[in-house]
């Protein structure tokens, strides 16, 4: 069986420095009630009510689990899509103004230990240049190269395999074990919401000029670069 978890937006707290072996994905909890949707063969499938991310920067662990209850820490696998189509940084900022990330301010940190990531749904954005002081238009915008809107992460299990997203305390925001006998393909989409936009551009952002950008509508993954 395949699963692939869709992120539809998120921090993408990459590490360049060597040894690391999981990447974190910032995350914003949604105004609705669920945070995530699944979907078994296409099909969607009502989640328990209320599935919620969490908040106060909670973490939640993306765990591969081998059938001996082994969780893979194998490291990711960036695809070559994924590194060549993650929106940067440093494609909207200058470089004296490229602003670091704010990790502690989001809800919840999605921490993955494995897996292989490829971009999804790859086009031109624009943003909208806002005053950091009070949020006005300037009236400029930026466009970007093609960027990612989606990144996919993907596993393939064996027999005995599953995937689960475990919070801190041991219980699962969502396992694979829920789904359906002879199911081919599960795809758990982590949501966003337009609503977000400042939270993830402005608020999770350590802005050192006088300007920040917003996308118009829904935010593309940023990488920290």
């Amino acid at each position: 069986m395949r699963v692939t978890i869709i992120l539809d937006t998120g921090g993408f707290l990459l590490d360049q420095s060597t040894g690391q072996t999981y990447l974190d994905v910032g995350y914003f909890q949604t105004p609705g009630a669920a945070d995530i949707e699944v979907y078994e063969d296409s099909n969607q499938i009502q989640p328990p009510p209320n599935v919620k991310l969490g908040d106060g920067n909670t973490r939640i662990d993306v765990q591969h689990v081998e059938a001996d209850r082994t969780t893979v820490k194998s490291g990711i696998d960036r695809s070559t899509s994924f590194n060549s189509d993650l929106l940067l940084k440093s494609d909207l900022y200058a470089l004296a103004d490229v602003p670091d990330f704010n990790v502690t301010v989001y809800d919840c940190i999605l921490r993955f230990y494995s897996g292989t990531f490829e971009s999804a749904d790859v086009r031109n954005r624009s943003f909208k240049e806002q005053r950091v002081s009070d949020d006005s238009y300037t009236g400029n915008n930026k466009s970007t190269r093609p960027i990612a809107n989606d990144v996919l992460v993907q596993y393939d299990l064996s027999n005995g395999e599953i995937v689960r997203l475990r919070r801190k305390d041991g219980t699962d925001l969502w396992s694979s074990e829920s789904v359906g006998s002879g199911t081919n393909s599960v795809e758990v989409k982590v949501l966003s919401d337009a609503s977000l936009n400042s939270s993830y551009h402005k608020k999770a952002l350590n802005h050192r000029g006088t300007c920040y950008y917003l996308p118009n509508p829904d935010p593309p993954p940023m990488d920290s670069q």
